[in-house]
């Protein structure tokens, strides 16, 4: 049997859950343009989603982590089907999003920048058994992970970051944009910015408010 003769691999079998419909529809269409992969249902977080799964029988669960409780829902469903096999879409690129995920019992997850054929692409390597990270994630995973090890988990901002990220946390507790700071300390704006999510890594907070709140600390 030539290569040409072979038998096709099956399709990979997709239930997606997503609270917004608008969002739900138009994952659900482009899904269906998709070749190996075949979208078995779609479900609304709020419902019974054990049941959802049962009915679709898919190997992949697409599930958008921007929904509200949508990482209590993850676990739920991977404690009561430990065979299934859930992948995260919608996920900040950030240790402590990513960590949490893991925790919930996801098996892979994409970014919130990435494209439908980076979601098939994903969605196929869960569904065969691997595991999805971004490249760039696993430094910021093994720092966080060591940080716990170390007690750094909400430390003073002192005791973890350089000086140029203390001046750079100041600016961001009285309120200055990520512009306004590049502006202030003459640095390019994609300075400051990589500089905020280092901040936000090192301090395992995931938003500015609470970077704030750990200067006030």
């Amino acid at each position: 049997m030539t290569d040409d003769d072979s038998p096709a691999a099956p399709p990979v079998l997709i239930l997606l859950v997503c609270r917004v419909r608008l969002y739900r529809d138009a994952i659900a269409a482009m899904l269906a343009a998709e070749v190996d992969v075949s979208l078995r249902g779609c479900a609304d977080p709020d419902e019974r989603i054990i049941a959802a799964y049962d009915a679709a029988a898919p190997d992949v669960v697409l599930l958008d982590t921007g929904s509200a409780g949508a990482l209590e829902i993850a676990s739920a469903l991977t404690r009561t089907r430990p065979l299934s096999r859930v992948l995260g879409f919608g996920v900040h690129d950030l240790p402590v999003h990513v960590v949490a995920c893991a925790e919930a019992g996801l098996a892979g997850y994409v970014p919130s920048s990435a494209s439908m054929h980076d979601l098939v692409a994903a969605a196929r390597l869960v569904a065969s058994g691997g595991t999805v990270c971004s490249a760039s994630m696993a430094d910021g995973l093994f720092r966080h992970v060591r940080g716990a090890a170390l007690g750094h988990h909400g430390a003073a901002p002192e005791a973890v970051l350089t000086q140029r990220q203390r001046q750079i946390v100041r600016l961001m507790a009285d309120g200055l944009s990520n512009k306004e700071i590049a502006r202030r300390l003459s640095l390019g704006t994609s300075t400051v910015k990589n500089h905020v999510h280092e901040i936000l890594d090192r301090l395992q907070v995931s938003s500015r408010t609470q970077v704030a709140a750990s200067m006030h600390r």
